[in-house]
């Protein structure tokens, strides 16, 4: 690839990639490093950024261009990497300082334009009512406990002292736990910053940065039959997560079994010295090399390496494609589970930048989605052919019916009958009894409403303060009949339990957690308002007039340098014409 002088060549070489639709951008991004400049291994995060905030804007970007044949004059068609093309002109009309750096040919094609573009632009905005690019929905920020690593309440208590000490205007924010999944944290949206870039506890693997949605597929795998499911008697129950990079699910994976194993067979010395084996094992396939770096790399940050007779749940992450996997191996002889979490088009991770791309194509590349869904399919009956497999989760981060249903059905309809009549079939994960959207009856899958209604799906665009997922539980018939069927509670541990309270979060500051609140039952707190005394309510206005001082602040000092930018543009442009005269009197005279 040609060197160019654009400081937006990365960006332009993303986005371009993104458009060809080979693949989603993070696969993009992170698989590069050949294919960017030789002095970064990877795109930096504001490249990906900046990437992220033009797709954003794309819709309002070729809206723009198809007025007053801006596409034409500018000569849209003729320039080959159209990524970067798309980068300058977000740069120019909605970045943050609307100017262009650095210099080339592309630049200057949109520069002769700058003045129609700007006002097409502000036409366009004002058309959809001020808004210049798709709405993010915010939900709240989940965090999962490692229960490998951390316990639950160490976990928030650490949590709250490290809020306090993060801002002098703030205190800890409100700490929630979830209603459906054990071990999962919910904060105010505010708090994403600040654990992405600043958490120990993140970066040294006691809490993992998790959607709710995605927590699901181990959870239905480990407790969809409900409590004590895992068959005492028996040593060895092994598991596989087929698909299993970057890590985050097959980790979760290890703690619930971990915790559903408890004090049953515990490993205890032998005579000569050495440890019994594990309790169970997790085999972690991912095809993929750079992923597969990525599981391994992230295994080790999550899962501690703890002495032999410690050890419960050994994870042994597995170089191989799934497909290829033999079912007759004996290696794979004890394995009873499999969490299938596919490749899929992502098309339920709501603010992604994959998809803002359904606003600029016509359709939702039914070509693409078919060919997902024909590997789906293939990958689900692989998993069924495991003769010792009596339950399966397949799951993916999809809407589509076709990745989700039909596949379903397709797989129950085709795969193999046993001979003993021990055929697969549908069943509702005990463990989210409560959670109320359900899978799609008739459609393209042709599914029951009883087959739907086993089925769990999530709509972060219908409220569910979650990405959309869909999970898909899937025994066999003789383990469906002797399912114990009990539910456990969630163990909120004196942790309010959440109910919304973030929903319509206008992001003004972060709530207050008092101590006191903390310890309060689940089902008291939740049914009463949040009350401040005299001391926090004042400690509360404080907090708030401090926030909104740094805030104006901010803006004023962001405004002056702004302005400070305009009227150094303003003498450039009037030196250069000033200049100009001066060369074409001096032509005359001469």
């Amino acid at each position: 690839m040609s060197k160019n002088s654009s400081p937006y060549h990365d960006a332009g070489w993303l986005l371009s990639e993104h458009l060809q639709k080979r693949r989603g951008l993070k696969s993009i991004a992170f698989d590069s490093q050949g294919n960017l400049n030789d002095k970064r291994k990877a795109p930096d995060k504001a490249t990906y950024a900046t990437v992220c905030k033009t797709m954003q804007h794309l819709a309002i970007i070729n809206e723009v261009l198809n007025a007053n044949n801006l596409r034409k004059s500018i000569g849209f068609d003729s320039v080959r990497n159209k990524g970067l093309l798309y980068v300058m002109i977000y740069e120019l009309l909605f970045g943050k300082y609307k100017s262009i750096r650095g210099g080339g040919k592309i630049k200057r094609m949109i520069i002769k334009h700058e003045k129609e573009l700007r006002r097409q632009a502000d036409e366009c905005i004002a058309k959809h009512g001020g808004e210049g690019a798709e709405k993010c929905i915010i939900f709240p920020r989940y965090i999962r406990v490692n229960t490998l690593r951390e316990k639950k309440l160490d976990a928030v208590d650490t949590l709250r002292t490290m809020f306090r000490k993060q801002s002098e205007d703030s205190v800890a924010p409100f700490i929630y736990a979830d209603a459906h999944v054990p071990n999962l944290l919910v904060l105010p949206p505010t708090a994403s910053s600040w654990l992405h870039h600043d958490c120990e506890y993140v970066k040294n693997g006691m809490i993992v940065l998790q959607d709710k949605s995605s927590c699901f597929a181990a959870l239905a795998l480990v407790h969809g039959l409900g409590e004590g499911t895992i068959d005492d008697k028996k040593v060895r129950f092994d598991y596989v997560d087929a698909c299993a990079a970057p890590g985050n699910k097959t980790s979760h994976l290890a703690a619930l079994i971990q915790s559903s194993i408890g004090n049953i067979n515990q490993s205890t010395k032998k005579k000569d010295g050495k440890m019994t084996e594990p309790n169970s094992t997790v085999y972690a396939f991912e095809r993929s090399s750079s992923r597969f770096n990525i599981l391994q790399e992230r295994l080790k940050q999550l899962i501690p390496s703890l002495p032999d007779d410690c050890t419960k749940v050994a994870v042994v992450p597995v170089h191989a494609d799934f497909l290829n996997a033999d079912p007759l191996d004996p290696k794979f002889g004890d394995v009873r589970a499999i969490l299938l979490d596919p490749s899929c088009s992502g098309s339920g991770i709501v603010n992604s930048p994959d998809r803002w791309m359904e606003d600029v194509h016509d359709n939702k590349d039914a070509k693409r989605i078919q060919s997902l869904s024909n590997f789906q399919l293939v990958a689900l009956k692989h998993a069924m052919s495991f003769p010792n497999v009596d339950r399966i989760v397949y799951s993916t981060c999809s809407v589509h019916d076709e990745e989700n249903e039909a596949v379903v059905a397709k797989a129950l309809s085709e795969v193999e009958k046993s001979e003993d009549g021990n055929d697969w079939e549908l069943m509702a994960p005990v463990c989210l009894e409560q959670w109320p959207r359900r899978g799609r009856e008739g459609g393209i899958g042709g599914l029951t409403k009883s087959q739907a209604d086993c089925l769990i799906r999530c709509d972060g665009l219908d409220g569910d303060e979650t990405n959309g997922f869909f999970v898909s539980f899937m025994v066999r018939k003789k383990l469906a009949s002797g399912c114990i069927n009990k539910r456990a509670p969630i163990d909120s541990v004196g942790i309010p339990i959440y109910k919304g309270q973030f929903s319509g979060f206008s992001g003004r500051t972060n709530f207050i957690a008092s101590d006191s609140d903390s310890k309060q039952s689940a089902g008291n707190y939740a049914s009463k308002p949040i009350q401040l005394n005299k001391c926090e309510g004042s400690s509360q206005q404080k907090n708030d007039n401090s926030f909104a001082k740094a805030n104006g602040k901010s803006a004023k000092k962001r405004d002056k340098k702004l302005e400070w930018k305009r009227k150094q543009a303003l003498l450039k442009s009037t030196r250069i014409k000033t200049k100009g005269k001066k060369a074409t009197v001096s032509k005359k005279d001469a």
